[in-house]
């Protein structure tokens, strides 16, 4: 029996079809606020849904795509 403090390595099907439900609805309010999503970012976030990653996971990899981003601080400097 698993473990109820334990967190879900991944999604069930019934969570990821209530983050398809809501998505239409997130993108809205994201563009409320001027916010839009690049192919890349809409990308992932369909990576995500395909290996029902779960909200922390989804956080780290959101964070590392982040990082990615910014420019590499040399140590020489």
């Amino acid at each position: 029996m698993p473990d109820s403090h334990m967190p879900a390595s991944r999604l069930t099907e019934e969570q990821v079809a209530e983050i398809r439900r809501r998505r239409s609805g997130v993108r809205a309010s994201l563009a409320i606020e001027g916010l839009h999503l690049s192919a890349n970012e809409e990308r992932m976030l369909d990576q995500f849904e395909a290996e029902r990653l779960t909200p922390e996971q989804r956080r780290e990899r959101v964070r590392a795509y982040g990082r990615s981003l910014r420019p590499r601080q040399h140590a020489a400097e």
